[in-house]
């Protein structure tokens, strides 16, 4: 039994290490605060000037007093801010105004040749979500050169410490049908880029950019887009661009190429381990038959009492470790062995219990509470209760597990080790070939959609199977020796006659004596209440208070006590519980991001919160 209480952990542990791996593919660590739904728009105008607006929306997980936004304003010609907006949780949208009272929707304006930096105050809670608008106009962010203008931005700069979900740059020329528009975009690979030479216009698309990850744009166009554009310069710009950007484009490519070959290598791995995996649990279990055992002809009701300890009988009955309930039919028994006394008194809520001990006890759990719980050979309880509490080294926790080994250390007298080995062999079989699917299904991600379906529907199929197998096998399989078969069937007939007691009058199946014996056995069943209630109306309470001395003050006295003795113990180990603690494209067109940076301004730009 200990053996299985180790191996149901285990199999715990599995499946969270599974769930942890896959959860650590798929999600970053939480911050005070989301950025979502990033867009910025930028319309260029003839003058090599831009007009930007740029929105995002906050999700907060705290109090915060306001935001920030940075533009780096390194090699440009400076810029104007127009307005801000806020908008608080899908509100009416309010215009912020310039000011240093810090009071809400005030915003203080710090601006020199390097950087134009906006603290907006705006007070918000947890849970609350701030869309911010800002609006202004950078000067000379395209240079006209001798054979084409270039704009060179990092739109998005370093500077941002938490990551922008849901981003989209569009930047719109002042020009359509621009047939010589080349487009290319720095950043996450994961991100598209998308030229309309018609409209002219490029639209940049990322589902995610991790924080401090500058996207920057790289644009050519013809110089009559912007023909009134007084930077200028005589240098012939177009080659060296493209072939720069060409370099760039093929190492991103190459570098997704290799990406791709270890996201299919690490699914193909894993694959295959689940594949080994399932095949070797498969033929293992196919040479290990279980050895065969005679089943005993089922007892309905027996009268009998069995020839091991409630404590053992509940075991063998639940096939696994004894309960808190077998502790009770302990304590019980140790009272008719005249080990102890159990009496019942007046509490502050309700009736207490109090032990006291009248020679040394078998039970080592009883023996430790003797030993460091009792006082002068005694204690209640509520006194169990109250050192649990106290108990910061969960000593209640180790005396109960090792009374629990005591027990398992009796049952497994009759038990077949072999066939019990062979059981939870297929308990962990089916386990770890679900574990492996569920990992292999998750590398899957690594791949596209479709290979997680592909690998999804075969790794549902082998888990099935190999439970299947297992509820199958847990039936089949019998752990139990033939003498074991035999005292559990001896021990089911018990139970069931004391389930169905109501059904017959126990006065006329046996006397006191009798069930004065086999009362301990009702109580590791947790059928005791009912039991003291149908002897009490078939023998009389008369009778009881003169026959079972040493149970009738727990259950009887003081016309009837309504006391859960199984339950107290329950708190007092739970207070001791608690307390013991896709490709880049060369040519400009539309395309995957590349890596690398093209040497373009506003690096330094960011924002956050307050």
């Amino acid at each position: 039994m200990q053996k299985k209480r180790r191996l149901s952990w285990l199999s715990v542990l599995g499946l969270l290490a599974g769930f942890c791996l896959w959860f650590s593919l798929s999600m970053q660590a939480a911050a005070d605060y989301d950025i979502d739904q990033y867009r910025v728009n930028v319309d260029i105008q003839r003058d090599g000037s831009a007009n930007v607006t740029q929105a995002m929306t906050y999700q907060f997980d705290d109090d915060y007093h306001g935001v920030f936004n940075v533009q780096d304003l390194k090699g440009i010609r400076g810029a104007q801010l127009e307005s801000v907006t806020t908008q608080l949780n899908s509100g009416p949208t309010t215009i912020a105004t310039a000011g240093n009272t810090e009071a809400n929707n005030t915003y203080q304006l710090t601006q020199n040749a390097d950087r134009m930096r906006v603290k907006l105050y705006r007070q918000v809670q947890d849970d609350d979500e701030l869309r911010v608008v800002y609006r202004y106009r950078l000067q000379g962010v395209v240079t006209n050169y001798a054979d084409t203008a270039e704009l060179n931005w990092k739109v998005i700069g370093s500077g941002w410490d938490v990551a922008l979900d849901n981003v989209k740059i569009v930047i719109q020329l002042p020009a359509k049908n621009v047939s010589a528009l080349q487009a290319w975009t720095h950043g996450p690979l994961s991100g598209q880029t998308k030229v309309d030479r018609a409209a002219g216009r490029v639209t940049m698309t990322l589902g995610h950019n991790p924080a401090n990850q500058f996207v920057e744009s790289h644009l050519l166009f013809p110089t009559t887009v912007t023909a009134t554009n007084t930077r200028t310069s005589t240098v012939k710009r177009k080659a060296t661009v493209q072939k720069q950007e060409a370099k760039l484009a093929q190492a991103a490519n190459e570098k997704r190429r290799h990406n791709q070959l270890l996201r299919r290598g690490l699914f193909g791995v894993a694959v295959v381990v689940w594949l080994l995996v399932m095949i070797g649990y498969a033929w293992w279990l196919a040479r290990h038959p279980a050895k065969r055992h005679q089943q005993p002809i089922p007892i309905n009701h027996s009268f009998d009492v069995p020839p091991v300890a409630p404590a053992v009988a509940e075991s063998l009955w639940a096939q696994k470790s004894p309960n808190t309930d077998a502790l009770t039919a302990e304590i019980l028994r140790a009272a008719a062995n005249q080990e102890l006394t159990i009496e019942t008194v007046a509490g502050k809520r309700k009736p207490d219990v109090r032990l006291t001990q009248l020679k040394p006890v078998t039970n080592s759990f009883l023996a430790h509470c003797f030993d460091k719980v009792a006082v002068d050979g005694q204690f209640l309880l509520t006194d169990l209760k109250k050192y649990g509490k106290r108990d910061k080294a969960g000593r209640l926790g180790k005396w109960f597990s090792k009374w629990q080994t005591e027990v398992d250390q009796d049952v497994a007298v009759y038990q077949d080790e072999a066939n019990y080995r062979l059981r939870n062999q297929w308990l962990m079989a089916a386990n770890i070939v679900s574990i492996m699917g569920v990992i292999a299904t998750g590398a899957g991600l690594l791949v596209s959609s479709k290979a997680v379906i592909l690998m999804a529907v075969p790794a549902v199929v082998a888990a099935v199977v190999f439970w299947i197998g297992w509820l199958i096998q847990r039936r089949r399989i019998a752990i139990n020796t033939d003498e074991g078969l035999e005292l559990r069937n001896q021990i089911n007939g018990l139970r069931r006659m004391l389930k169905d007691i109501g059904h017959f009058n126990t006065a006329q199946v046996g006397d006191l004596i009798l069930w004065e014996q086999i009362l301990p056995y009702a109580a590791a069943f947790g059928l005791a209440d009912q039991v003291t209630k149908q002897l009490a109306i078939d023998f009389g309470t008369e009778a009881l208070a003169t026959g079972m001395l040493v149970y009738y003050p727990l259950f009887y006295a003081n016309g009837g006590l309504d006391f859960d003795l199984s339950g107290a113990i329950n708190d007092s180990f739970s207070g001791a519980l608690d307390a013991s603690g896709s490709a880049s494209s060369s040519s400009g067109s539309s395309g995957g991001f590349s890596g690398g940076s093209s040497g373009g301004f506003g690096g330094g730009s960011g924002g956050g919160a307050f």
